[in-house]
């Protein structure tokens, strides 16, 4: 396959989620698409490893933008982080993580359905022919089949060709017979039946390594490693074999019908040959069309692959192409014969023929293809006569539209004149509307004016209330004010006394420090009465302001009141001037209708005059129309029978177009009679609106007298305002005085305390003092006891023991150190990844080996994990030998582990040893794990 004739499409709609934006921290892990056209994402938070599914329409006239319709997020799953996604049904989506699999409906955001299985989910799929069951494929070669209706388990397939450690990384169902394509972690693109037993491998252009599939009705799609080749692949003809077995890429693909190049994914899906694709860390989601994925310029690549230049040139000469130096490729044949007219995309039905009489089965199969994916687009041939035919019915058809044109005006003037009329009802509705309004304004002023007047008489009442309860809070507050002046001079006098008590005590305490102690807890407890007295002082203060604060509040409840007496006579006047606005309005509408409306109705007349004009035109035409339909009667009369009932067709519509014109006359008309009735309605308001002025009037004179009773009300609550601020001066005053006098107190007791503190703090270092001498005296009459008992001989002994444990731990320690430098060399990012699965390590430590990778060797990061966990240690490595003959770095153990374990001695080996992780393996058997995880085929990607 020539590399050069692969195209690079471009995409067709492309969309992006808002959770997606730069820098996010998501990424995408699978798709699904709808059958009704929607988008199904699924994946995972690469730092919180929560996961989500969002569903979504792609805008077709905003590019970047897309119509959400479900958004969820789940919590993170223990043992893994990836979640999947599939369409069941309208309404309703299939999702699974890790060992659960649920049944959600999307449209009342609600889980139908849950269930639990045996094994770590790692793909899934739904088939959409036959049966519709559920194909979850697991951490190994099982794959597991659901019903869709109460996701009962009903079977697991056993996938032959993958080895132990590997699974399957993509899933796909074709057909009713329920062929699965999978692409594996190994990278590999393979096909089962659904036994599970292989039925081929997929490459192309010597690509192996598949990152995803994409499977329809017969194609199996492959996006290959690098993220931007595509390859389709007719899988039936590949299965069943027989006479298109030969079709093979010379590079190695098989059933290769489409190739083509797209923008960097990760994942692609196709349905109803609408591709999708998506970047699993942008969230890009672009769409590819049909038109651009089955055209020529991506059949090409598969051609030529099959067609060599001595066919080309048998192709040209089956053509009658005079051969020439140019028409060496099937690309320069295919241009030629579309230039020639001989093919006409999508329809090479002739190139097919032409490729099966010179027996190039490989080609007419891939063409045939081709052909399969544009049956729809492609019309059958018309005959000759059939187009002569038409090119006659055209002048027909010209003179048929224009009748139809002029029937189309007149029904427009119709329109218009029912518009008219419609509009002059709308407007005597709107009259009739003013009117009721006008009525009700009426009728709430005159509610309104008896509530001002209750509000009045309301708001004399309160006023008296508010006296009284001012005089009553006086004569309170003046009580309060007494009582705090006494319990203040109690206080001081109380001070006084502490403080001769306390030069009394300080005279005493020299001589006796027992005596110190009583009066300072004496005096303890005196400040301690002292500091509730202060409190219960402080609390009265805040009931205090409590008072003045009801008060403050008070005036504050009469000013709201006051303003909102205001404001309802503000609010009066402005609907007296909207009322009389309105009116005015109102008259001036009238007189502007009545013009209005004998404009319309010369208006009318002079349309009513076109029409008719219009209508002898049409009669005219008809006339005309009807001499040449009977002319091209006899004419068509000769060629066929088709172009007879065309013209019978016609003559039937201008029948029906004669009947409408009568029908418009007739409603002409009726509206020449709609007209007398509006008149009379008009005169009908005109009383109505006359009968609102006089009512108007009224309300006007009282409410003159409201407003003077207002202004009345407001000189007397401004005196009241004036009393009580006088009163408030006075109290903050008072109150201010007795803050004064309690800080005075404030400092006089902390000065006291200041006092006591200074003379416990030197007692306490007395006693310290002596306890401290006491102490150092016992610790050196006990070093000596021991010094007197303990003999000469043993502690040589124990001397020279120490210092041999510590040149051995000291030599030990280096050795150690060069063995974890030797390891780490041997150590690869594949062979530290299998060392960590082997110790059950968690995905956290598997993500840091991987990131360390990219700036440095990883085993390093990986033998500290170890030391941290107690894996391996100075005195013991024998779990990292078991690990490394496990993994089949028998070299590195033999070299470097096996002479280090041997210097350790036994007694340090057993009083130091690790615990027993690992078994040995045995020389027959030998464990094969492959540490390629899911997750590094998005890292090699990028």
């Amino acid at each position: 396959m020539d590399a050069t004739m692969i195209t690079e499409l471009t995409p067709v709609q492309c969309a992006r989620t808002q959770r997606f934006t730069t820098g996010s921290d998501w990424r995408v892990w699978d798709m699904a698409l709808g059958a009704d056209g929607s988008v199904a994402l699924s994946g995972y938070h690469s730092k919180t490893r929560r996961t989500f599914i969002d569903l979504l329409f792609i805008d077709p006239d905003c590019t970047n933008k897309c119509k959400i319709i479900l958004t969820k997020e789940f919590e993170k799953s223990p043992n893994s982080s990836t979640r999947f996604v599939s369409y069941i049904s309208s309404g309703q989506i299939v999702t699974c993580c890790d060992d659960t699999i649920e049944l959600i409906n999307y449209n009342q955001q609600s889980t139908i359905l849950s269930r639990t299985f045996s094994g770590r989910a790692v793909s899934m799929a739904v088939s959409e022919e036959g049966d519709q069951h559920i194909f979850v494929g697991l951490f190994s070669n099982k794959v597991i089949v659901f019903s869709s209706s109460g996701l009962t388990e009903l079977k697991t397939i056993t996938l032959t060709g993958i080895k132990d450690g590997g699974w399957v990384c993509e899933l796909g169902v074709m057909g009713a017979a329920h062929t699965l394509c999978v692409s594996t972690g190994g990278y590999k693109a393979l096909v089962y039946n659904i036994n599970g037993d292989v039925q081929t491998e997929l490459t192309a252009m010597n690509n192996t390594r598949a990152r995803s599939i994409a499977v329809s009705s017969e194609l199996m799609m492959v996006l290959w490693f690098g993220g931007t080749l595509i390859t389709a692949h007719h899988i039936p003809s590949l299965i069943e074999g027989g006479r298109h077995s030969s079709l093979a890429d010379r590079d190695g693909g098989r059933h290769i019908v489409v190739c083509f190049k797209i923008d960097e994914s990760s994942r692609i899906r196709i349905k109803d040959n609408r591709l999708i694709a998506v970047h699993y860390i942008t969230g890009e989601v672009k769409e590819y069309g049909k038109e651009d994925i089955f055209s020529l310029p991506t059949l090409l690549p598969a051609l030529s692959s099959t067609i060599d230049e001595t066919e080309v040139t048998k192709l040209a000469n089956y053509f009658d192409i005079t051969p020439d130096q140019s028409i060496t490729e099937i690309r320069t044949l295919v241009q030629r014969l579309t230039d020639a007219g001989s093919i006409t995309p999508p329809n090479i039905v002739q190139l097919i023929r032409a490729c099966k009489d010179l027996d190039l089965q490989d080609a007419a199969h891939i063409l045939s293809i081709y052909q399969s994916e544009h049956k729809h687009d492609v019309q059958d041939g018309l005959s000759y006569s059939e187009k002569e035919l038409r090119k006659k019915l055209l002048p027909l058809e010209e003179e048929n539209r224009r009748n139809v044109d002029t029937i189309s005006s007149l029904e427009m003037g119709k329109e218009t004149l029912e518009e008219s009329r419609a509009s002059l009802e709308k407007e005597l509705e709107t009259t009739n509307q003013s009117l009721q309004e006008s009525k009700k304004t009426q009728t709430s002023l005159r509610e309104k004016l008896t509530t001002t007047e209750q509000t009045l008489t309301k708001s004399e009442e309160t006023q008296a209330n508010l006296r009284e309860e001012l005089h009553a809070l006086n004569r309170r507050l003046t009580q309060e004010i007494d009582q705090t002046r006494e319990e203040l001079d109690q206080t001081r006098e109380i001070l006084e006394k502490t403080t001769d008590n306390l030069h009394q005590a300080e005279l005493k305490t020299a001589q006796e420090s027992k005596a110190l102690e009583e009066v300072l807890q004496r005096t303890k407890q005196a400040l301690e009465e002292k500091e509730k007295t202060i409190a219960s002082l402080e609390m009265r203060e805040k009931s205090l302001e409590g008072g003045r604060s009801s008060l403050e509040k008070e005036l504050e409840n009469t000013n709201q009141s006051l303003q909102e007496s205001k404001k309802t006579q503000t609010s009066l006047r402005e609907k007296l001037k909207t009322t009389e606005q309105s009116l005015t309005e109102s008259e001036e509408t009238q007189a502007n209708l009545r013009e209005e409306l004998h404009a319309q109705n010369r208006r009318l007349t002079q349309e009513m005059d076109q029409t008719r004009e219009e209508l002898d035109q049409t009669r005219e035409t008809l006339e005309k129309t009807t001499d040449n339909l009977h002319q091209a009667e006899l004419k068509s009369a000769q060629e066929s029978k088709a172009l007879e009932e065309v013209l019978q067709r016609t003559k039937q519509a201008l029948e029906e177009k004669k009947k409408t014109i009568t029908s418009l006359e007739m409603r002409e008309k009726s509206l020449e009679g709609s007209r007398s009735s509006l008149e009379k309605e008009l005169e009908n308001t005109n009383q109505s609106l006359q009968e609102s002025k006089k009512t108007q009037t009224s309300l006007r004179e009282k409410l003159k007298t409201t407003e003077q009773s207002l202004t009345e009300s407001e000189e007397t609550q401004a005196n009241l305002r004036e009393d009580l601020h006088a009163q408030n001066r006075r109290l903050t005053q008072e109150l201010d005085q007795n803050r004064d006098e309690l800080d005075q107190t404030r400092e006089t007791l902390e000065k006291t305390t200041n006092n006591l503190h200074q003379a416990e703090l030197k007692s306490a270092q007395e006693s310290m003092a002596l306890r401290e001498v006491l102490r150092q005296t016992k610790q050196s009459l006990e070093e000596k006891e021991k010094a007197i008992t303990e003999s000469e001989v043993v502690q040589d002994s124990k001397n020279e023991n120490k210092d041999h444990t510590a040149i051995q731990e000291s030599t030990l320690a280096a050795g150690f150190g060069r063995l974890l430098v030797t390891v780490d060399e041997d150590l690869t990012l594949d062979s530290s990844l299998k060392v960590a699965m082997l110790f059950q390590l968690p995905p956290s430590n598997l993500d840091l080996l991987r990131r360390i990778s990219l700036v440095e060797t990883p085993g390093g990061k990986l033998l500290d994990i170890l030391k941290e966990r107690d894996i391996i240690n100075m005195y013991d490595v024998t779990n990292l030998q078991k690990a490394l003959m496990g993994i089949r770095l028998k070299k590195t153990n033999e070299t470097v582990l096996v002479p280090y374990q041997e210097s350790v001695s036994k007694n340090l080996f057993e009083e130091h040893r690790t615990p027993e992780l690992l078994s040995w393996p045995d020389e027959e058997e030998e464990q094969k794990i492959d540490g390629e995880k899911q997750e590094d085929s998005h890292t090699e990607g990028l």
